[in-house]
């Protein structure tokens, strides 16, 4: 058998991290809400699917502000600190990845774009989110 070296292992740990929590991440209710409402005969104009899709950022960035919080807490003092680094360079990106996805969506014509736009928004918050909520639960399985 080949000896893993400790700073592989712990690379190797760090990387499937995400994965494992995720893999254990429990069904996404704002997913599930956001299907059912474009599914719904709500979902069947523009407006209301950018209806759904700004209710879904909403609950989103709820959840997110939520994860943070609890995660803050949780943290010991030089964890929380990187953290708070982390949010506000993620806060500086989904700035401008917003502006990125206005200048593109504003090169585009007709009404279904509108939606689209409103999705790739709310995904970026959604991504954020689930990440912090997956550490939590990382955190819930530790010693």
């Amino acid at each position: 058998m080949i000896p893993i070296r400790p700073a592989l292992a712990a690379l190797l740990l760090t990387a499937a991290t995400p994965a494992l929590a995720a893999s254990d991440a429990p069904e996404d209710p704002t997913a599930k809400t956001l299907d059912a409402c474009l599914n719904s005969d709500r979902g069947t104009s523009t407006a209301g699917m950018t209806d759904c899709e700004d209710t879904a950022a909403k609950d989103y960035d709820r959840r997110l502000n939520k994860a943070y919080g609890a995660l803050v807490k949780a943290l010991a003092a030089p964890a929380a600190e990187k953290l708070k680094l982390s949010q506000r360079a993620w806060l500086a990106f989904r700035d401008s990845e917003r502006k990125t996805q206005s200048a593109l969506f504003e090169t585009l014509q007709g009404t279904m774009y509108v939606p689209m736009q409103a999705d790739e928004v709310m995904a970026l918050t959604r991504e954020r989110a689930l990440r912090l909520e997956s550490y939590l639960r990382v955190l819930a399985t530790g010693p």
